[in-house]
């Protein structure tokens, strides 16, 4: 049996930060992760995607994603303040210009999977507080995505986050680019969209049961 890869190398201030926001998550945002082996088990590099619906979402990410330090894309906006650009540059955040097309942030985010880091991004591209979690994904993460190569690991965030509301995060299977390539040798990216769509369908339909079955448990 050969050895795990190294989980990537550590930095104090990422550390330092995840504990901070672990604390004030645990005390204020409430989260469950079910299936965490499916992130100890996942080796870098691979991408990290997840539904959108809340500030919170990056922070509940980081904070269950213990092995590795995650790369997160932000807001170009975000490094204008000398500080604030300190800060999120330790964060390893990669800067986006939003509303237009980013080549630069586009070989950034391929550098640093090929660097063996994990990349977590939203496909939706922006918060959806109701319907259907990926009924809108955009083409820019479609062509991340398949340009990389990159295995995707999927999470689905039941529940918006909200001051003193428990929500749950539910890690599914690992969706390789392999398996992309057999169901659509075309690779098209209607067909990519549908296949994320259906494994959130599912995963959804799994949070939904759950709830379900542990509610018909409660004492009436």
């Amino acid at each position: 049996m050969q050895p795990r890869p190294e989980a990537g190398k550590k930095t104090w201030f990422f550390q330092f930060a995840r504990r901070l926001v672990t604390l004030f998550s645990a005390i204020f945002y409430p989260s469950r992760c079910v299936h965490p082996e499916k992130l100890e088990a996942m080796d870098a590099p691979y991408i990290l995607i997840s539904n959108h619906q809340s500030m919170m979402d990056p922070v509940l990410l980081a904070v269950h994603l213990r092995r590795y330090e995650i790369r997160f894309l932000g807001k170009r906006e975000l490094t204008r303040f000398a500080p604030l650009r300190w800060v999120v540059t330790k964060l390893h955040m990669i800067p986006v210009s939003r509303h237009q097309s980013d080549i630069g942030a586009l070989r950034a985010s391929l550098d640093t999977l090929k660097a063996g880091n994990v990349l977590a991004l939203f496909p939706e591209g922006r918060r959806f507080l109701e319907g259907t979690p990926m009924a809108h994904i955009e083409s820019g993460f479609l062509v991340m995505a398949l340009r990389s190569r990159a295995p995707l690991l999927p999470v689905y965030i039941h529940g918006i986050p909200r001051p003193f509301r428990p929500v749950e995060l539910w890690v599914g299977d690992p969706i390789s680019f392999e398996t992309l390539r057999q169901e659509n040798e075309e690779l098209s990216h209607d067909a990519v969209k549908e296949h994320i769509r259906e494994v959130y369908r599912n995963l959804k339909k799994q949070a939904e049961k759950h709830k379900k079955n542990n509610s018909n448990r409660m004492p009436t």
